[in-house]
């Protein structure tokens, strides 16, 4: 028995159709190098006649792609509980992780999605992606100093430059204003988005020592002209079914290295010139959990995207001292 999908090719008008071979007696799909036969219908007549011509067999492409990505735990035992059900297209914006430093610092366009599979394996999803790039920001907006540090908002264009990525180096879907005919993007924070700021911001900060910047998580209030944020603190539970997890709530005090300019509160504005203070977006959805028998609104957030110096211990057992 063979099932057909087919496939769109937006790049360049194709349509792939791939061909799967199911084994009837096992009920489980069989993927071999030669299972999989792509047929790419070209229109290729002024009346719209289409003919067929077969591909490769093997690996296929696929520029529309629904799947369900479970990421696997780090060293720490630590995993992302808002990777499943991504769907990827050609054309989408996501941030990506990338460097030493481990966050989803960067963005990138998809260009080209490959799926390989054999056998009854795990499918193998890689990306090809056309990073963007920051566009110069206007003379209002305080800017780095060092070019290689990554900028988290503001208007960016496409690149030539193609990096390869896996679904384990994917962080968030990023719906950009678009302009210049779909060439360049505007990301900025957004009402409701949960970020990453820099703790003490400086245009001075270079890129070497990124790694030992220290970060607040903060909801954004208010966008109109500058942005106006809410301080997040982790909100910790015992029981070991939420321990999995990570969640945030609005803070009630400010962490004592926070910068002066802030002020003490917990809700404080962050002025659009000092815009770059964005780190990321950390993906988030908003839940609805019970702390001290009352219902709190807190944020679940995908832990790989905190920064080490925000993310989460678990809370202490009975008796339990925590060392250092």
């Amino acid at each position: 028995m063979s099932i057909i999908l087919p496939l769109k090719n937006y790049l360049d008008g194709n349509l792939c159709i791939c061909i799967f071979c199911r084994n009837l007696t096992r009920g489980s799909c069989l993927l071999k190098s030669v299972s999989v036969l792509c047929l790419t219908m070209n229109v290729s007549s002024s009346d719209g006649a289409t003919t067929f011509s077969s591909s490769s067999i093997g690996n296929f492409l696929s520029p529309d792609l629904s799947c369900s990505v479970t990421r696997k735990g780090n060293e720490n035992g630590e995993s992302s509980n808002t990777s499943k059900g991504k769907l990827f297209q050609t054309g989408q914006i996501w941030s990506f992780y990338s460097g030493n430093d481990d966050l989803p610092l960067y963005y990138g366009r998809i260009h080209k999605i490959t799926v390989t599979q054999v056998f009854e394996e795990e499918a193998e999803i890689k990306m090809c992606v056309h990073l963007l790039k920051a566009n110069p920001f206007p003379e209002n907006v305080i800017q780095w100093e060092d070019k290689n540090m990554p900028v988290g908002c503001g208007t960016f264009s496409v690149t030539k430059c193609f990096r390869k990525f896996t679904t384990d180096n994917v962080s968030l879907q990023i719906v950009p204003q678009t302009s210049m005919g779909g060439n360049e993007y505007t990301i900025l924070p957004k009402i409701g988005d949960v970020w990453a700021i820099y703790r003490s911001w400086t245009c001075h900060n270079e890129f070497k020592d990124i790694g030992s910047c220290t970060y607040d998580i903060v909801e954004v209030l208010d966008d109109t002209s500058d942005y106006k944020v809410l301080a997040l603190e982790p909100a910790l539970f015992s029981n070991e079914e939420e321990e999995k997890k990570t969640f945030f709530r609005a803070a009630e005090s400010r962490h004592p290295d926070c910068d002066d300019e802030d002020g003490s509160e917990v809700i404080f504005t962050i002025p659009m010139s000092k815009m770059l203070r964005f780190s990321h977006q950390i993906p988030a959805s908003r839940v609805t959990k019970k702390i001290d028998r009352e219902l709190r609104e807190l944020f679940e957030v995908d832990s790989r995207a905190l920064p080490t110096n925000v993310r989460v211990s678990r809370p202490l057992s009975k008796g339990e001292v925590r060392e250092g």
